[in-house]
């Protein structure tokens, strides 16, 4: 789980390492292959214990099965892509980035969802995104030439995605383990998280997150239970204030968003961008990547591909198109567009559904996937070969399915409660 986050912190505005060593460092960090190699080495025990275990966490039956198809129709796309598609490109790449991306969608969607308690894994991953979203802020004040790229927040990170990332999940975790937590000093350490991150959102200028975060905010506060005075109070307190800001404000708060948004105004430090033109210039464009393959796709790798050479240093988001269903049509064709179409839906139902759960992880970790739904259709596909918001939502999927079982193996219970007491009734009767 530490490799999710590690692998994407560079150390050169902390440490005097060098930018790239073959094989071992890339961008004053982990090299891709070696965050592979240490998945490999750490899933492999956790695929054992998997197997031998039985006392573990059940997942939806539908997901099992959805996550099974998905592995098939990557793997046989993959093999076509090889002979039909890219036959002057390494066939080992290929089909080692394939393995590479089931091994990683197994590990992080299913098996840790299945050996992890919801509750351990949202207080691990909220210690860990708030302390490099702080450590951020804190080489922010020592180098803060080293922090930004492109005139965007990216704290110890190696890329802008990766601290949206961290510092989205920190607050939205936060809010959880906040409401987890008891005693002083973790509502300290949870009350800090919640500020420093949401700054760093804003630092990032990503207009996305802060909407999810937000959003999230209120959804945690209408949806969890409050059993003491000074929470109803704090609940009252928010909804009041809301209101009135909303009274008086709401039309300039309104065309404050919509000129962000219509690249009017810039968020942070970012330079004013029309984000609808933008994204529809993506879509176009990786349609017609899309339309060059559009039974077979691209493969995992085509972005990775300059001419005939694959170099996980040759990355070009021209080819990546931040649209979930362009982006899936673009790697495995029409296949993987569907089942890309297929996921989105049920993941809205099952994350609805995960809300009913008696456990506050459970549903905190449905309401961080209900908040980032907007967020995953303009984000490319999920198949990650090594990176950091990839892994972290299957582990999300993996938790709302295991929430979405829990629902129905109670409901199932007490389906089963009525009907033997209807059967006792029956033969009292006689």
């Amino acid at each position: 789980m530490a490799l999710t986050f590690l692998c994407k912190v560079s150390l050169g505005g902390i440490l005097p390492i060098p930018r790239e060593v073959p094989y071992l460092i890339f961008q004053q960090g982990m090299h891709p292959y070696i965050n592979v190699l240490l998945t490999f080495l750490f899933g492999g025990p956790l695929v054992l214990l998997w197997l031998r275990v039985r006392a573990r966490q059940h997942l939806s039956g539908f997901y099992k099965l959805f996550v099974f198809f998905l592995m098939i129709v990557l793997a046989v796309q993959t093999l076509l892509q090889v002979y039909y598609v890219n036959p002057d490109e390494s066939a080992i790449m290929q089909i080692g980035a394939m393995l590479v991306s089931l091994f990683m969608v197994g590990i992080y969607g299913l098996i840790i969802p299945s050996l992890w308690n919801a509750q351990d894994f949202l207080r691990f991953v909220q210690r860990w995104t708030g302390a490099l979203v702080l450590l951020s802020l804190v080489v922010l004040v020592l180098h803060p030439g080293s922090t930004f790229k492109g005139g965007r927040f990216i704290g110890v990170f190696k890329h802008i995605p990766h601290m949206v990332t961290c510092a989205t999940t920190a607050f939205v975790f936060s809010l959880g383990t906040f409401l987890l937590e008891h005693k002083l000093k973790h509502k300290i350490w949870n009350s800090l998280i919640l500020f420093v991150s949401f700054i760093a959102i804003i630092l990032t200028g990503t207009r996305s997150s802060a909407a999810a975060a937000m959003f999230a905010f209120l959804l945690t506060l209408i949806l969890h239970e409050t059993r003491t005075t000074k929470g109803r109070m704090f609940k009252f307190g928010v909804v009041s204030f809301l209101t009135t800001f909303t009274l008086f404000f709401g039309m300039q708060s309104y065309e404050l968003a919509h000129d962000i948004a219509t690249g009017h105004s810039s968020l942070g430090g970012r330079q004013a961008q029309d984000g609808i033109a933008s994204r529809m210039e993506e879509v176009e464009r990786g349609s017609e990547i899309f339309k060059q393959e559009p039974w077979l796709g691209h493969g995992l790798m085509s972005k990775f591909a300059s001419g005939n050479d694959v170099d996980v240093s040759n990355y070009n988001s021209f080819k990546d198109p931040h649209n979930i269903f362009v982006s899936a049509g673009v790697v495995g064709g029409w296949p993987l567009l569907i089942l890309a179409a297929i996921a989105l839906g049920f993941m809205t139902i099952g994350a609805l559904k995960a809300l009913k759960s008696f456990s506050i992880a459970k549903r905190q970790i449905s309401i961080y996937l209900l908040a980032h739904i907007p967020i995953l259709v303009i984000y490319h596909i999920h198949l990650s070969i090594g990176g950091m918001a990839d892994r972290l939502y299957w582990m999300v999927f993996g938790f709302v399915a295991a929430a979405v079982f829990e629902e129905v193996r109670i409901r199932s219970a007490s389906s089963t409660k009525e009907t033997i007491s209807a059967e006792l009734g029956l033969l009292s009767k006689s």
